[in-house]
């Protein structure tokens, strides 16, 4: 369950891609509307074996495209939506929806997932009445491997959306028989990876890294690196890509404090007389960020942005923040 009151500012700062996660989701029809709670997950899973697991029900289909080192869903972390997912998954993937799944480890540190659901936001709703309104697949496949001492790890991953209505901008908007429309098309696609490997860690271990625990689980520092590609007829982004080093236990006494610094390059689809002159071409996306550990239960994060807006009659925003999280 979440809830959420008050304003971000992913409006004021005019970007693509929300700047604070935790504020732009859930989704609700009005941005930054006040949410007393919204059950965002709520399902089963049952084990046929130690290798196969099948689940139903509502679930965030936003939280799979994690690693080591960009996990979390901006609330231990980046706070920025350029290093919590590969955004190339926006249009087709929803925060929270209705859908199943397989997930497969054959092997230890390999993994395989398939999963079909709604392309449909249902945060604040049940989701059973979008039924129809268009459908995405998953498949992903993820595995953890190790250079000497050093952890590493590689996630990659296709999704494909049908019996949607997408813009197609490849058509023509303009009809000399019927004016101006805005073409559709059912279908659209993207592909997308993610990797992350360990450069030193304090103390070496064999236990294999819990990726989807947003938290870094050695002590030591690292580099990850995401990038994807998507279906040029519909994804108003083209392609991007993003990087950086983030890491634990970095100065002398602190063991538990961690930190991040991370660079995000998106492309975006060029639209005849918009791109360019409306609509920036390309934007660019700048986070740093350092958790103190205050207590086992308590973290304040400081965080710094520098993001392009999409239009280009904005200038670039500079964000100061600031991340109390509790725990209990």
């Amino acid at each position: 369950t979440e809830s959420r009151y008050g304003r971000s500012v992913n409006d004021s700062a005019g970007t693509i891609l929300p700047v604070n996660d935790v504020m732009f989701f859930p989704l609700t029809d009005e941005p930054d509307e006040d949410l007393l709670i919204a059950i965002t997950e709520l399902r089963y899973t049952q084990f046929l074996s130690e290798e196969v697991q099948l689940f139903v029900g509502k679930f965030i289909p936003l939280g799979g495209d994690v690693n080591e080192f960009v996990g979390g869903r901006g609330d231990t972390q980046f706070m920025s939506h350029t290093f919590l997912s590969a955004s190339v998954t926006t249009l087709i993937n929803p925060y929270s929806t209705l859908g199943a799944g397989v997930v497969i480890t054959p092997v230890k540190n390999l993994t395989f997932g398939f999963n079909v659901y709604q392309s449909a936001d249902s945060s604040t709703t049940s989701g059973f009445e979008n039924f129809g309104d268009g459908w995405t697949m998953d498949a992903s496949v993820r595995y953890q491997y190790r250079h000497g001492d050093l952890p590493g790890g590689v996630r990659m991953a296709f999704e494909y959306a049908f019996d949607g209505n997408f813009v197609d901008f490849t058509d023509r908007f303009v009809d000399p028989g019927a004016g101006l429309r805005i073409p559709r098309k059912s279908d659209s696609w993207n592909v997308y990876a993610n990797l992350w490997q360990y450069l030193h860690v304090e103390d070496p271990s064999d236990k294999p890294i819990n990726v989807g625990n947003g938290r870094v689980d050695r002590q030591g520092v690292g580099v990850f690196l995401r990038a994807g590609i998507a279906d040029q007829d519909t994804n108003p982004l083209e392609w991007i890509v993003s990087g950086g080093i983030a890491g634990r236990g970095i100065i002398p006494g602190r063991d538990n404090d961690t930190f991040g610094i991370g660079y995000g390059y998106s492309r975006v689809r060029e639209v005849r007389f918009v791109t360019g002159s409306i609509i920036a071409d390309a934007t660019n996306r700048f986070e740093a960020f350092y958790k103190l550990a205050i207590t086992p239960a308590a973290e304040l994060t400081f965080d710094l942005q520098v993001a392009d807006p999409i239009f280009e009659r904005h200038d670039t925003a500079v964000i100061l923040g600031a991340r109390l999280r509790l725990q209990f």
